[in-house]
């Protein structure tokens, strides 16, 4: 009977060994693929087009398709590209919308962009996995602040 206490022993020693893979960062979460636009909503309602016609839940679908295929990516190296994705609005317009340099904030939970032509673009990080990134930007225009909300996926 000695030997097979040993055996069992053995086994669960060897089987409760496992080495535990850490949870990716969030920068690798970040970085590890392009993320495409998939969602958005504004509040309270906004003249997003200049037109005089208010949109709030989910503006992202009124858009043009030009403008919901494009794709956003953050390189491990800090560098940020706004791409136009398959489609442009303006076949004369450079492939690549924004370029520049990203950076987390505030213990992760935020991200800044510093454009290369110039501004900044903060986001609050409201989701980050392996497959969502969901971010909020304020917007102060005429005493009024918008919330601008982005989802985003593969």
């Amino acid at each position: 009977m000695k030997p097979s206490l040993w055996t069992l022993f053995f086994l669960i020693l060897v089987f409760s060994c496992k080495e535990k893979i850490p949870d990716p960062s969030k920068t690798d979460l970040l970085t590890a693929k392009r993320w495409k636009w998939v969602g958005g909503s504004i509040s309270p309602a906004y003249d997003i087009f200049g037109i005089g016609v208010l949109v709030g839940d989910d503006y992202y679908t009124r858009l043009p398709e030009c403008w919901r295929d494009d794709i956003w990516i953050f390189s491990a190296n800090y560098k940020f590209t706004h791409d136009e994705g398959a489609s442009k609005c303006n076949v004369a317009d450079p492939q690549s919308y924004i370029k520049g340099s990203w950076k987390f904030e505030m213990e992760e939970n935020s991200i800044t962009i510093t454009k290369e032509r110039g501004g900044i673009m903060v986001w609050d990080i409201k989701e980050l996995t392996a497959t969502s990134l969901k971010i909020t930007e304020t917007l102060k225009e005429d005493g009024q602040t918008y919330s601008i909300n982005y989802s985003f996926g593969h």
